[in-house]
């Protein structure tokens, strides 16, 4: 009988797990290896600008990009490379570096290197000459210098931050219209992201001035454009007499009506440019003289009220002795007639213009000049009550005159008292005030003169009584 040999099933899989175990092993002595896609190549179709300066921004258009800066490797004219700021799959954006040339921008990417359009290193436009370093808007002007664009649309051209219409253009010239809106300030050029900048003047105008009617010495206010904030680089004129210009901003000067004024335009004139008004400024004005014409209008009253009407001087401030007992302080009453001035109007300036007698005076005298607050002032006579000055009602507006030195027999602007024109108008205001009437002034020593004791302080001016000169009253008003 023959024996039977019986392969459990453990055999079975021991045997098939070494079969695939060879397997395994016989495969390691062969090369095993994942072979990517290749990585499409970079491509530059654009950049922009094509010509600049060192320093400035260059975008390149193009493909493929690496968009880790630092994987894309960017050099100019094959030479220096240029650092990446910001990259996306289709731009790049740099910043030309030092010591760049013209010639080809090219990127590296990995090792793959291609080439792209060529950008010219050109310095900012440089601005050398004007055809005129000021003008009038919608006037056309030339600049001339380096580096311009070559064709119109290269070059922005803004005055002062307003953007002008260029008709032509090269490398070294430019033509534009000045315009609307214009002011004074920097005349600018850009080319591809340069600047190059001058100072340009704009013609000033003259929009309105107000008032349109006045006198010498009236404050009027132009508004306009393109004045200089200097107050020094405004030259105004009232019909060819030159004002003082007070304020200035670049619309609008505050201006005194000069003296020598008469009707016709204001003129402005700025870096030689000049603005006249298409209407005129009236001086509308009268002029009055009103001298003392009788020997009781100009009289004193003592300290103790004593009426004095025929001295041969007014004692200012001074302590008078000459009378037993002493004068004293005396007050000044000056009394002036057929002054022609219609009820309401406005009263410009003001004045009383005194001779000085042959004493001179320089220590400090003060006067306040009062008016007498009537519609027509009653006369001094001979039958003038004791206080007939200080018993008079005084007007609410007085003003201080601090009396410069007097050197001797004189007239002229140290005998002349601040502007009373405040007093006069009070008195004009007056519903009892008409053409032709008497206005009386009253003087009295006040601050460092009111503690006078000595006849050698003060002023002594001459009366009509003397007959070497008399009080004189001045006024100015507007119809």
């Amino acid at each position: 009988m023959k024996k039977q040999y019986r392969f459990p099933k453990v055999s079975i899989v021991v045997t098939i797990m070494v079969t695939i175990l060879i397997g395994i092993i016989s495969c390691e002595d062969e090369d095993f290896r994942v072979i990517p896609e290749p990585e499409p190549a970079q491509t530059i179709t654009a950049i922009e600008p094509m010509l600049s300066d060192i320093g400035t921004t260059v975008v390149i258009n193009g493909t493929n990009f690496s968009r880790v800066p630092a994987n894309n490797k960017v050099s100019f004219n094959g030479g220096i490379l240029a650092i990446v700021s910001v990259a996306t799959d289709t731009t790049l954006t740099v910043t030309v570096p030092e010591g760049a040339t013209t010639g080809p921008i090219s990127v590296k990417k990995g090792q793959i290197n291609v080439e792209g359009p060529i950008f010219n290193v050109v310095g900012a436009p440089a601005i050398t000459d004007l055809s005129t370093t000021g003008a009038a808007v919608g006037e056309t002007i030339t600049i001339r210098g380096n580096n311009f664009g070559a064709t119109v649309t290269d070059n922005i051209v803004q005055f002062n931050g307003v953007t002008a219409e260029v008709t032509t253009a090269s490398s070294t010239e430019i033509t534009v219209i000045i315009p609307d809106g214009a002011t004074t300030g920097p005349l600018t050029v850009e080319v591809f992201g340069q600047v190059g900048s001058v100072t340009f003047t704009i013609t000033p105008t003259i929009i309105s001035f107000d008032p349109t009617v006045g006198i010498p010495g009236a404050v009027v206010t132009i508004i306009g454009t393109n004045f200089s904030p200097e107050v020094d680089k405004n030259r105004v004129s009232f019909n060819g007499s030159l004002a003082t210009v007070n304020s200035a901003t670049t619309t609008e000067l505050k201006v005194i009506v000069p003296a020598a004024a008469t009707t016709g335009p204001i003129a402005v004139e700025v870096e030689g440019l000049l603005a006249i008004t298409d209407t005129d400024f009236t001086i509308d004005s009268v002029s009055l003289i009103i001298p003392i014409n009788d020997a009781n209008d100009d009289v004193e009253e003592a300290a103790d009220g004593r009426m004095t009407l025929d001295s041969s001087d007014l004692e200012l401030g001074e302590f008078d002795t000459s009378g037993t007992p002493d004068l004293g302080l005396q007050k000044i009453g000056l009394r002036f007639n057929g002054i022609t001035i219609p009820a309401g109007v406005t009263i410009a300036s003001a004045s009383i213009q005194f001779v000085a007698d042959s004493t001179p005076g320089a220590d400090p005298t003060e006067m306040t000049i009062f008016g007498e607050n009537v519609g027509n002032a009653a006369a001094y006579d001979d039958i003038t009550p004791a206080n007939s000055v200080s018993g008079r009602v005084l007007t609410s507006a007085s003003v201080v005159w601090n009396i410069p030195e007097w050197t001797g027999s004189e007239t002229g602007p140290n005998q002349k008292t601040v502007d009373i024109s405040s007093i006069v108008q009070e008195i004009v205001n007056r519903g009892d005030w008409a053409d032709g009437n008497s206005m009386n002034f009253i003087l009295q020593a006040t601050g460092v003169s009111a503690g006078a004791t000595a006849n050698n302080v003060g002023r002594e001016a001459e009366t009509f009584e003397s007959g070497d000169g008399v009080c004189v009253l001045n006024i100015v008003y507007i119809n």
